[in-house]
């Protein structure tokens, strides 16, 4: 008999995971990954699948739940003799960054655990190898039996004797109130002395085993990267338990993520609609890196990136497929499977996905608003990425008007659907965004061009004038969900008439008891017969919209009847459906746990901006103005400190922290750093914990050039942002009359503000533009650590809380003169140098008037000095062979908070 979808839980070890039933059975696994054959199937045929089963051999009932911040199984039987305690979990190394990439291991471990009374347990291990298309041939040992197959072997070690059925060993064990006993799982060929572990020994490496997985789950879940403050409030249990469940789907070895744990669990029962989801899409992309980045796991994201990195290497946009296998396999071949009767008879079975080959426009937009994202949380990207990007946006203006097979991947033929050119606008406009920040080089007129060309195109062709809506495709009238994401990606505003009254429409046809379909299949048609539940994602999308709508209430409750779906553990499939109650598709579903982790997120954080005070009425905005321009000097790492750290951790804590608050509070709707949210974060008030340190550190103790100066650079930057913050600064800092002058950090009994870092240190001694006197007088015990040889390239690595200063960035000894390098181009690239050809002339930041000094004396040789930073090599050609003849002019300083 066939379990609902809901009475499953799952555990794992970052390479495949089992689904355990409240029955106590292993219905799914696949060895040594996810996306391998399976080796016991029950799930997807109830006679022929093979199960690993462990439960009282009695009439019972059953209950389970998760070890607390842990993806430890506990179920627990209770029949009229006793209770019973069965603990499932797949061994996973504490630590395991580095035992993550190691050769695949396998162990999945059963304890039963006898709490109360007295109990008969029933064991059946009934292994089926390649989705049951082979029967194993059984050899028995003293403490176990193994399964041998055609190219590997499945090693069942016990405590207690298992005997021989007909393909298949069994067990029956009378169990007392404490007793205990052990099954381990292993796959492929272990050594014979592990295989053939005794008893007591099996028993006690399955508690060590427990101990270290379970701390690495809960080590993992408490993990703070990014210093992001998760408020998640009444949904923080299903917000953990999504985090655990997605960094299960996290495949470690290469960085990727699997859509889901099984395949052909379908959206409809009976139906043919049923995929294999055990690869990494494309479009998952994004969604991901915002998940795991709210939670705080900044490493997840990155190996992410860097796999996205790999996916581009070599490649060009028009080889780019909208998914992969988990170790970047291309071939995805479709199978069907038709020995196998399918999850209460819904065929076929399919391993492989067709869609792979299809094309989908929609994923370049994916890509780029990815790689956007990630340069707003860390606050770069990598130069040697943007050629790749810049492929993809030159790509898109080629290719943008043709049609393609849409984000849902239907098999009816390929359509102008909207979303894959609204998907294309976000690539060009991403892309755009990424240029002018880090000064890229990129023909953005012609990318903005067709922007525009796709806006008005969409604006027409892709609405509805009777029903007020966007529409799925260009030739139909039909709704599709998937539109919400334009008001949620910056293509209109979700306060504009036409965003409005689409999502008005979205909720009068698609929506169901705060659930939505993703289209309603009375109206359009996608290749395939039968039907299908509601899609849980778009829900998501739905409440995202009414957030920004700052309709809270009507937002919350579309979330909380999503979480409604969630099964007993918290765990959520593709679709639901509300007839008979019951989760539908694949499970758990990646992309349904990202979505409830980022409305979630999103919720509370409007939630709590709501809770906010408001802006001060004039007459104390009046005080407060009197007091910044009256403020006496402020040394902020005064006070009471709690940690102590030798000045090698205090070096690291500093620029690790201050980068983290940077990112933790970039706003991204914005494009500015929050710095007024900053200052009741813990992770500020870590941060000043970590600047008192600084009384007892001596800088005289750094040696080395590149020591000295990443020091100073890196503690000039994290001053001034502590500054910001703890003066109140809202736009500018001139609010604070001589702000770089005035916020100061007591360090070694010595006290440094901003202008004694960069004149007094960093510039050997020179007054700073305007003062008739040098920052550090004759006697002065800072001289001692002033720098004699300026370097004119600190002046791109120094941020001074405005707009047209450079990006921050942390600085390293090992790296400091690639990381000068980079800030320079960085620097001129975005605006610090303007050629306009026309009038020969070129507009250079004001710093390079106020430091003209620091840097080559004479015009030519200015000149050429910038010309080999830029990233644009017509324009830096053009500027040294005419450098003599080009009028100089020097830009407007923007002293508005920085980006």
């Amino acid at each position: 008999m066939y379990k609902r979808i809901s009475d499953y839980g799952i555990i794992g070890n970052l390479r495949t995971i089992a689904l355990v039933g409240l029955d106590g059975s292993v219905d799914w696994l696949c060895l040594p990954y996810i996306d391998s054959p399976s080796v016991f199937a029950a799930l997807l045929d109830h006679e022929k699948g093979g199960r690993f089963r462990v439960q009282p051999a009695d009439d019972f009932d059953s209950m389970a739940e998760y070890l607390p911040e842990s993806n430890v199984l506990r179920t627990r039987f209770r029949t009229r003799a006793g209770v019973l305690e069965l603990t499932d979990f797949m061994a996973v190394a504490f630590g395991s960054d580095d035992a993550e990439r190691e050769p695949p291991c396998c162990d999945l471990y059963r304890r039963v655990r006898v709490e109360r009374g007295a109990v008969r347990v029933g064991v059946l291990f009934e292994p089926r190898l390649d989705y049951a298309r082979r029967m194993p041939e059984l050899e028995f040992w003293p403490c176990g039996v193994t399964a041998h197959g055609a190219d590997a072997a499945l090693h069942l070690s016990a405590t207690h004797e298992l005997r021989a059925g007909q393909g298949l060993a069994l067990g029956q064990w009378d169990l007392a109130q404490g007793d205990e006993a052990w099954l381990r799982l292993g796959f492929s060929s272990p050594t014979p002395e592990r295989a053939h572990t005794d008893g007591a020994s099996l028993a006690a490496v399955g508690e060590r085993a427990l101990f270290t997985t379970t701390h690495f789950w809960r080590s993992w879940l408490r993990r703070d990267e990014t210093g992001r403050e998760i408020r998640t409030g009444p949904y923080e249990g299903l917000v953990q338990r999504s985090a655990l469940a997605l960094k299960l789907m996290f495949h470690a070895p290469e960085g990727t993520f699997a859509a889901a744990a099984t395949t052909s669990l379908p959206e409809e029962i009976g139906g043919v609609r049923n995929w294999d989801y055990r690869f990494t899409w494309i479009r998952d992309t994004s969604f991901t890196l915002q998940a795991l980045f709210n939670l705080g796991h900044l490493s997840e994201t990155e190996g992410y990136l860097r796999w996205i990195e790999r996916l581009l290497a070599g490649r060009g946009p028009e080889d780019l497929q909208i998914m992969y296998g988990l170790r970047g396999e291309e071939d995805l071949t479709e199978q069907e499977l038709p020995h196998l009767d399918g999850y209460k008879g819904s065929r076929p079975v399919r391993v492989g996905n067709g869609a792979a080959r299809q094309r989908q426009l929609d994923i370049y937009g994916e890509v780029l608003d990815a790689a956007l994202a990630l340069s707003d949380y860390v606050g770069k990207i990598d130069a040697q990425l943007w050629p790749a990007l810049r492929a993809i946006c030159d790509y898109v203006t080629r290719i943008w008007r043709e049609k393609d097979a849409g984000i849902w991947e239907v098999r009816g033929g390929e359509r102008h659907f909207v979303y894959s050119k609204l998907m294309c606008w976000v690539a060009l406009d991403r892309g755009v965004t990424i240029s002018e920040r880090y000064g890229f080089p990129a023909d953005t007129n012609h990318w903005l061009a067709c922007m525009n060309e796709i806006r008005e195109e969409v604006y027409v062709r892709g609405w509805c004038e009777e029903k007020q809506s966007f529409t799925q495709h260009y030739e139909t009238t039909a709704l599709d969900a998937s539109v919400l994401r334009m008001f949620l990606l910056g293509f209109l505003p979700c306060t504009h008439p036409r965003a409005v009254s689409t999502i008005l429409a979205v909720q009068r046809e698609l929506t169901h008891d705060g659930l939505v379909l993703r289209y309603s299949l009375d109206q359009t048609s996608d290749g395939l017969a039968g039907g299908e539940g509601y899609f849980l994602l778009c829900s998501f999308w739905l409440a995202d919209c009414l957030v920004l709508m700052d309709k809270l209430d009507e937002a919350e409750r579309v979330l909380q009847r999503v979480a409604a779906t969630a099964n007993h553990l918290g765990l959520f499939a593709e679709e639901w459906d509300p007839a008979w109650k019951e989760l539908l598709g694949n499970f758990p579903q990646a992309f349904t746990h990202i979505g409830f982790i980022n409305t979630a997120h999103r919720l509370m954080q409007a939630k709590d901006a709501r809770k906010r005070h408001p802006k001060a009425p004039p007459k104390r905005f009046l005080s407060e103005l009197r007091h910044k321009l009256l403020m006496p000097a402020v040394t902020l790492n005064q006070g009471h400190r709690v940690s102590s750290l030798s000045s090698g951790e205090l070096v690291a804590q500093l620029k690790k922290t201050m980068n983290q608050l940077r990112g933790a509070f970039f706003d991204s709707t914005s494009g500015r750093v929050a710095y007024e949210r900053m200052r009741n974060s813990d992770l500020y008030l870590r941060y000043l914990d970590y600047a008192r340190n600084l009384r007892d550190f001596h800088p005289e103790t750094l040696t080395g050039r590149e020591e000295k100066i990443a020091f100073w650079i890196n503690l000039y930057n994290v001053l001034v942002i502590h500054g910001v913050i703890e003066l109140g600064i809202r736009d500018s800092v001139k609010e604070v009359r001589g702000f770089f002058r005035r916020a100061r950090y007591d360090i070694g009994g010595h006290l440094y503000a901003p202008d004694d870092i960069e004149h007094g240190i960093l510039r050997g001694n020179r007054k700073p533009p305007g003062a008739i006197m040098r920052r550090f007088g004759e006697g002065d015990p800072r001289m001692a650590l002033s720098h004699e040889q300026v370097d004119p390239r600190v002046h791109f690595g120094l941020v001074c809380a405005s707009r047209s200063c450079p990006p921050i960035d942390v600085y390293t000894p090992e790296r400091l003169d690639e990381q000068l390098d980079v800030a320079a181009r960085t620097f001129l690239s975005s605006g610090g140098a303007l050629l306009d050809r026309q009038s020969e002339t070129v507009r250079l930041s004001r710093v390079f008037r106020w430091y003209a000094e620091d840097f080559p004396n004479s015009q030519d040789e200015l000149l050429h000095f910038l010309a080999g930073y830029l990233h644009d090599q017509e324009d830096a050609s053009f500027i040294r062979e005419h450098a003599n003849e080009l009028m100089v002019e020097y830009q407007k300083y923007d002293w508005r908070l920085n980006r």
